[in-house]
């Protein structure tokens, strides 16, 4: 019996004792000495305040965190010591001193050992300013960069060191002080030779004309990088390694060996969305990426879409691409297309067939330019004055260029950089067929207020117009607006010039602009404010605002690693009861 009485003592202690521990926190919080901030920014980060669990924080973590946040305003010689309470004490007062000392500001940059790279270029840069405060971070970013730009010269095995030079008497009242950089450059390294392994039906070639530097090249590592990331983006592997040696007799030469591990890359993709209320679509594409094992690329597919309500309709448009990803072993991308279209709504009938060559090239990592001639033979609809005219089979060429500046990041969730695109295209003339033309620009701006606060913008203007004796334009080469993805509260593709009996035809002259509050509110969650405004019309005098559209509304966001998933509410505030007729949009990535 007794042994029992002991055992239970003994099972129900733990319980017993546990239920009577009191976790002690933090009183209050005693600063004393010379510091130049409030004392609550003095303690940001480091996880003390009123209240806080002295189990969970540590004076050395309080300590690191306070001399971090001296350090981040220039003060880097700041001494602090952080009492903490003991057991016994009745209150637990947490007792700092801080002493900053002297505030450290830029006088110079001092370059020790500095015999390939001109000191101009690597002064330049430092992020920092003379006059304005040193800190760690901008330091180590000048190391970096310093390191980098060596790396680009082939100087792999440089040793980049950064110090304070220490404050002379003189200086000490004004906190002026010189960086010092010293440079131990060594010897410069070079490419040898390349070898891959792992290539089973694809030719050598595929990958060594993505490397971009070539034997006998300094060995740059950034380009190296971005070769990986240019053998990957092929999309015929699903692995890619680097790795180096040095030459036997040599160590300035770096020989460079490749494995690689091919993927199945011959694929079906099927794809389906919903546009708006009224429009769905639907996609069933083969692609063959490596015809030949050289990367060219066949694909054979079809596009459809349905319109539904009383503006019912259907497009069609089935197409075969070749493309040839280096024409004449240079860098264009050389694309040859056939395709159909059938396009029939209430207000418009369409049929084409068409033969299309294109020529793309990569004139820097941001701009590309593109060219293309397209041979069309079509057949449509086109309204003039107040009645349909119905065309004849017709032969059309025409001539389209393209310039586009991208420098947004991330690419698929952009939150900062622009996208920058102007296009034109020239039909008939000296070409033979419809006589027209047609130019369009768009520019969409993202500013980050901070990581999770984005503002972004768009704006695209248009204009297509026939010349000489015709009087059409294409259903295809007109514009149109209203939708998920152009001004959100109007039906699909429902603004602008229309026919007898109220349906859109599309319009000649396009005006468009985007506003969009981005911000994340927990987790990959966010929400989206947005005003949408623009109008369609087919000539100048007929532009007028109350024929224009304007929606505005909200939206919830759920970001992915392959954009986020969109869901909008839009609604046009200038119709009666404009909250009962709002749109509900859903789609994948943002509408611009």
């Amino acid at each position: 019996m007794k042994t029992l009485t002991t055992f239970l003592l003994l099972l129900f202690m733990p319980s017993a004792v546990h239920a009577a521990f009191t976790e002690p926190v933090v009183d209050s919080i005693y600063v004393s000495g010379d510091f130049p901030v409030s004392e609550h920014k003095l303690l940001n980060g480091t996880g003390l305040q009123a209240g806080a669990s002295l189990l969970r924080i540590t004076p050395v973590q309080v300590r690191d965190g306070i001399i971090a946040n001296l350090n981040n305003i220039g003060y880097l010689d700041a001494v602090v010591t952080v009492q903490w309470p003991l057991w016994d004490d009745e209150n637990n007062i947490v007792r700092i001193s801080v002493e900053a000392g002297i505030r450290s500001l830029l006088s110079g940059l001092v370059f020790n050992g500095a015999m390939v790279i001109p000191v101009d270029s690597m002064a330049v840069l430092y992020p920092g300013a003379p006059g304005e405060p040193i800190t760690p971070s901008d330091t180590l970013s000048f190391r970096n960069s310093v390191v980098d730009l060596y790396n680009e010269r082939g100087y792999i095995y440089s040793s980049i060191d950064i110090e304070l030079l220490s404050m002379s008497e003189v200086d000490r009242e004004t906190g002026y002080r010189a960086v010092e950089c010293n440079i131990d450059e060594n010897e410069q390294v070079f490419l040898g030779s390349i070898s891959i392994t792992g290539l089973e039906t694809i030719r050598q070639t595929v990958i060594t004309r993505e490397i971009l530097i070539q034997p006998g090249d300094s060995l740059n590592m950034e380009l190296l990088r971005q070769s990986v990331s240019n053998i990957y983006g092929l999309g015929l592997f699903q692995d890619v390694r680097f790795s180096y040696h040095s030459g036997e007799n040599d160590s300035s030469i770096v020989n460079l060996d490749i494995y690689v591990s091919e993927s199945r890359y011959k694929r079906i993709d099927l794809g389906t969305g919903y546009v708006s209320p009224s429009a769905v679509f639907g996609s069933v594409t083969w692609l063959h990426p490596n015809i030949m094992g050289n990367n060219q690329r066949l694909s054979i597919g079809i596009y459809m879409m349905e319109y539904f309500g009383s503006r019912d309709g259907r497009m069609i448009a089935p197409e075969i691409v070749y493309e040839e990803p280096w024409f004449l072993s240079s860098r264009w991308k050389w694309q040859l297309k056939l395709g159909y279209l059938y396009f029939f709504t209430p207000g418009i009938r369409q049929r084409s067939y068409s033969i299309t060559s294109t020529f793309a090239r990569d004139i820097t990592g941001h701009l590309k330019f593109t060219i293309g001639y397209s041979l069309e033979y079509e057949k449509y609809n086109e309204w003039a004055d107040t009645s349909f005219t119905t065309t004849d089979w017709r032969t059309t060429s025409s001539i389209t260029s393209t310039l586009v500046h991208d420098t947004r990041s991330p690419l698929l969730d952009p939150l900062r950089g622009h996208w920058m695109m102007g296009s034109g295209k020239l039909s008939g003339g000296f070409l033979g067929g419809n006589d027209y033309y047609r130019i369009s620009t768009e520019a969409r701006l993202y500013f980050p207020l901070s990581s999770d606060f984005i503002l972004a913008g768009s704006l695209r203007l248009g204009g297509s117009f026939p010349y000489g004796d015709d009087t059409t334009v294409p259903p295809d080469d007109r514009f149109y607006l209203g939708g998920g993805t152009t001004i959100r509260g109007y039906p699909f593709n429902s603004l602008g010039p229309k026919d007898d009996d109220e349906n859109p035809i599309g319009g000649r002259l396009e005006v468009l602009g985007n506003f969009e509050i981005r911000t994340r509110i927990v987790g990959n969650l966010g929400i989206v404010l947005f005003t949408d405004a623009g109008g369609l019309w087919n000539a100048f005098n007929e532009i007028d605002f109350e024929t224009a559209g304007f929606g505005t509304g909200f939206g919830l966001r759920y970001h992915t690693l392959f954009g986020p998933l969109r869901l909008d509410y839009g609604f046009a505030p200038t119709w009666r009861n404009s909250l009962k007729r709002g749109k509900i949009y859903i789609g994948i990535g943002h509408a611009f």
